[in-house]
Formats: C-alpha cells, structure tokens, sequence
C-alpha cells in the first residue's frame, strides 16, 4: 500500500469510502467522505469520531483486508461541501475579471483541471471545456433550498 504500488480507490455508496497513499508517510489515507457532522471553523472540534472509525475500519475488513493494520493517525478534516457536492470554477458576478476555483472538499482531485481551465479563462476569456454545470449560476448556488440534487453520482 504505497506509491507506485497501490491505487487510489473510492467507493461510492451510501458510505463513501476513498484512500489512497500518503506521499512521504509510510501510510496510506482512509475515509468516509461527507458524512460528518455540519460544523464551522469556530464549532468544529478535533476529537476523531470513534464510530465512524470502527464503521470504516468494518468496510475495510471485509473489502480490502491487507490493508488494516496499525493505525498511526487520525485527523478530522474541515471542507465546504456545495448542496450537489460539486466544486465551483467562475467568474464573479461583480468582476468578471476575477476568476475563482473553490473546493467542495474533493477538488484537490482535479488541480490540474481547475488550474489549467482558470488559466484558460484568464488569459483567453474562455475554455473549451463545458463548464456550465460548476458555475455559481447553478441552482445548488443561487437557491440551495429548493435545488433537487443528488446524493451521489
């Protein structure tokens, strides 16, 4: 389970499971995405949540068995998480000069997507790339509390 050696994979069900290895760790991550409670920076705690621990630690067991071992480390994560749980890539409406890439908590995923269509954005004006579907004009932005969306895709 290291670089070179093991993938990542995701599990997309209704408990989210993704790993994948930690570049300059002997580990590899483990995590059930988005299912945390709702906090914000000044509420969040960082205490690990035990139950989701064990329910990972149960999937893992019976999917991947090689890969339980020692658990070094457990850290909580603070993301935003849109309504459809996708990333933002715009212009603002204020400045269209201005253009912005924000997270949704699995963007890291598509840095070189984003930072290559920001550029194209900046310097072109547009891209070629259908984009329609992660800007803030969708309706999980401009009206969350009606948007019709999907858990998971």
């Amino acid at each position: 389970f290291a670089i070179g050696a093991f993938p990542v994979f995701q599990w997309k069900t209704d408990t989210n499971i993704y790993g994948f290895p930690i570049y300059g760790e002997v580990a590899t991550k483990a995590a059930i995405d988005g299912s945390g409670a709702e906090v914000t920076a000044t509420t969040r705690t960082f205490e690990p949540n035990h139950e989701r621990e064990a329910q990972l630690e149960v999937w893992l067991t019976e999917h991947i068995p090689h890969f339980v071992g020692p658990k070094l480390y457990t850290k909580t994560c603070l993301y935003t998480m849109p309504p459809d749980r996708d990333f933002v890539l715009d212009s603002l409406p204020e400045h269209p000069n201005v253009f912005v890439a924000i997270g949704a908590g699995h963007a890291y995923k598509f840095a070189s997507f984003l930072g290559r269509t920001l550029s194209e954005l900046a310097i072109d004006g547009a891209t070629p790339h259908d984009i329609s579907h992660i800007t803030l004009q969708r309706p999980a932005i401009l009206t969350p509390e009606t948007a019709v969306v999907e858990k998971y895709r």
